[in-house]
């Protein structure tokens, strides 16, 4: 929020108390609303804006806070903390209770019933409601609407009360009463373990910190049980499907700061209780979450419901048909892309991978030509939106994100394509499958039906995906399906280096280029503040007036993290300043966000239509609605603020957000300060999103370093030994 002046103590507004008079804006669903207070003590009406959409017209509330200066609407209190209590005058009452708090009783009904009982009506509201059929137009089912109410409006302020004395701010315990409502006191009692999985904005050491001031003990049972979930929880985050046995015991303890005999002892009745499940995987001991058990055994089946699959014999004169399209295109297919365009067809299930330029796109493009000849229906999907609109691109064919092929339903959180109800098509093909985790793999492989072809395509030297699982990793491992490793490269124009570095990358050889007409370059820095200053003069001078390429929508730098001088945050900063200096802004969770700023969408949202990876722009924002205006290409879409963890500065990234899309420029920070992130794969999967040029800069050690460092995750997965137990062997396929 803009203001004349930093906060300081003078700003600072406490206990003061009055009345909500009049809201001009109140969004139930985010809790942010604006209001006209009227200070008790007869001072000047004022503005206050906050999570206060709980309250109602003519309430009297304490209100704590800070005083601002808004550009456009002038001197608010921001209210960090508000108390409130119901009306006690006779024209309090007669406000708060035709403020719309019942919907059918307005203004006259409310003054009708302040003149039949006074300044005691609240009370015979609560204590005698048989009473309010004294007054005229007042029917059975609006006293019980409006007994209901009054009634909410108190429990919810004593929950808010009880989670202010227990050391939540206004905001949390906004939530936590959107969330659970009347009854958060009492369900936060009995486990205040559920607001970590249940509440945005709580983590397990608030929840844990709260459990303590209700006295749970640091050995209870309830309290090993919620770490222990916790603990597999965020095992999954790092890409796990399981965890050893005793890695569990040894994570657990550490969070809890026990020892680790009361955990071990409660593993039994977790199992028992069905919260985990236990199993041998090869030589480990494994406890799985209930989920992602299921869903990696709901892969391995669907995969060999699909594989069993007998083929009725094609029609299709396959290397005929081939050899007509390499013709047409002009291209010279060799054997290799020939047999993966063959067993697309050939083969229920086939995975073809490589690294770029080596044909993936080739292949596909010849798959969709064929199904086009032969009149079989296609389907094309990737994980993300950016990855669909590529593989649409490249195709000239029509596709689209998982979701929106197995047509997700957000308003009931479920896929109507299922096993229940499968897609309809002959031939699958999913492009950029190194970024599908083990639960949409699942929700993916049940829906399609026996006989459909499907083709995975993807590079397996590229990070894993985000979710847990690695599942291309390990389709390719069992070696039990029809694999094509494409090997060859032919995407090399006159002087391209890029695809040179990536593949040297790949074979753990430090990359070449630099060279006049070069499009791969590494720039040395001293130090990881030379290097945001290199990478600035690069984004901003260099690579425009060189390259003829724009700095906001051309270029993209790509970090290995968020912290340090040369990370996503620090750059974020550095280039919004020198990109984007002037103009509106809001801070919301830690981010400055201006108008005109490039952002970028951090998670699907069907409701909004916008998906992982979709960079805007900032067209406005709506501080009278609450509201940022983002653009992407030529819609635009509105973020209440609630929902702005969705978006995140994207004048720099982190590699892994930067997964199946593609820049005409990139330029990679690459220092010593990065080291627990300098990984083969990461370098890897950075390079190869540059399309026209690619730009290190940074430290030769940490270039070395990258290089050398395999960056093979070691992520537990069961998904590659299932499949060999429920597939007969095959040979290499190449």
């Amino acid at each position: 929020m803009s203001s004349s002046a930093d906060s300081s103590a003078s700003d600072a507004v406490r206990d003061l108390e009055g009345t909500v008079e009049h809201f001009s804006f109140r969004n139930a669903e985010t809790g942010f609303a604006v209001a006209r207070f009227v200070p008790s003590d007869g001072g000047r009406p004022l503005q206050i804006v906050g999570q206060l959409a709980q309250l109602a017209e003519g309430q009297q509330v304490r209100i704590s806070g800070q005083r601002r200066s808004h550009a456009r609407f002038g001197p608010q209190i921001e209210v960090e903390y508000c108390e409130a209590a119901l009306p006690q005058s006779p024209q309090g009452i007669a406000s708060y209770l035709g403020s719309g708090l019942v919907k059918g009783i307005g203004p006259t009904t409310a003054d009708r019933i302040v003149t039949q009982f006074g300044a005691d009506a609240l009370r015979v509201i609560e204590e005698e409601p048989e009473r309010l059929r004294e007054v005229k137009g007042l029917g059975a089912r609006r006293i019980a609407e409006l007994v209901a109410a009054v009634q909410s409006q108190r429990d919810v302020q004593a929950v808010m009360v009880f989670l202010r004395t227990h050391g939540l701010g206004q905001a949390l315990a906004a939530r936590i009463v959107k969330r659970f409502g009347r009854n958060a006191s009492a369900l936060i009692q009995a486990d205040p373990y559920r607001l970590a999985d249940e509440v945005v904005g709580i983590g397990f050491k608030t929840a844990d910190q709260l459990a303590s001031r209700l006295g749970i003990g640091r050995e209870a049972a309830q309290r090993v049980d919620a770490g222990l979930l916790h603990v597999l929880a965020l095992a999954a985050r790092d890409g796990h499907s399981y965890l050893r046995a005793t890695e569990f015991a040894e994570r657990t303890a550490t969070l809890l700061q026990i020892d680790q005999a009361p955990i071990v002892a409660r593993l039994p009745e977790l199992e028992a209780s069905s919260r985990i499940v236990r199993e041998r995987i090869g030589s480990d001991d494994a406890l799985f979450p209930v989920a992602l058990r299921a869903a990696e055994c709901g892969v391995a089946d669907a995969l060999a419901r699909l594989a069993r699959v007998v083929l009725p014999a094609t029609r299709l004169a396959v290397g005929k048909l081939v050899d007509e399209y390499a013709r047409a295109a002009g291209l010279e297919l060799p054997e290799q892309q020939r047999d993966a365009v063959a067993r697309a067809f050939d083969s229920p299930v086939s995975v073809i991978t490589g690294g770029p330029g080596v044909g993936k796109t080739t292949i596909v493009r010849a798959i969709a030509n064929l199904c086009t000849h032969a009149g079989l229906e296609l389907l094309l999907a990737a994980p993300t939106g950016r990855a669909a609109k590529r593989l649409e691109e490249s195709t000239g064919r029509a596709a689209s994100t998982i979701h929106r092929l197995l047509e997700w339903q957000a308003g009931i959180n479920r896929f109507q394509r299922d096993g229940e109800n499968r897609l309809e098509g002959d031939v699958l093909v999913i492009d950029e499958c190194s970024m599908l985790d083990l639960q949409l793999a699942y929700n993916l492989f049940r829906a399609v039906p026996p006989g459909m072809r499907v083709v995975l395509v993807g590079d397996v030297d590229q990070l894993p995906s985000v979710g847990p699982g690695r599942v291309l990793a390990d389709l390719i491992e069992c070696a039990r399906l029809p694999v094509t490793r494409l090997t060859t490269i032919f995407r090399q124009g006159s002087g391209s280096r890029i695809v040179e570095a990536a593949h040297a990358i790949r074979s753990g050889e430090e990359p070449q280029g630099g060279g006049e007409g070069d499009d791969f370059f590494f720039v040395e820095a001293r130090s990881a503040s030379h290097a945001r200053q290199l990478v600035r003069e690069l984004v901003t001078v260099r690579i425009p007036r060189r390259f003829g390429l724009d700095a906001m929508r051309d270029v993209q730098v790509l970090c290995p993290m968020y912290r340090g001088d040369a990370g996503a945050d620090a750059l974020n900063q550095e280039l919004q300043s020198a990109l984007n200096p002037n103009g509106e802004e809001l801070a919301r969770g830690g981010k400055l966000f201006r108008v005109g700023d490039k952002v970028l969408q951090v998670r699907n949202d069907y409701d909004l239509e916008v998906f992982n990876g979709d960079v805007g722009r900032i067209a406005a924002i709506d501080r009278g609605d609450a509201l940022l205006r983002v653009r992407f290409d030529e819609r635009e879409v509105e973020y209440p603020y609630a929902d702005l963890d969705q978006l995140v500065p994207a004048y720099a990234i982190t590699v892994h957000r930067a997964q199946g899309s593609e820049y005409p420029a990139v330029v990679v920070p690459l220092l010593t300060e990065h080291f627990l992130m300098l990984r083969r794969n990461l370098l890897y999967t950075a390079i190869t999103r540059g399309k026209r040029l690619v730009v290190v800069v940074g430290s030769r050690s940490a270039l070395e370093i990258a290089v050398r460092t395999s960056g093979d995750e070691v992520r537990n997965s069961g998904l590659a030994q299932r499949l060999m137990q429920q597939l007969a062997p095959r040979g290499d396929v190449g």
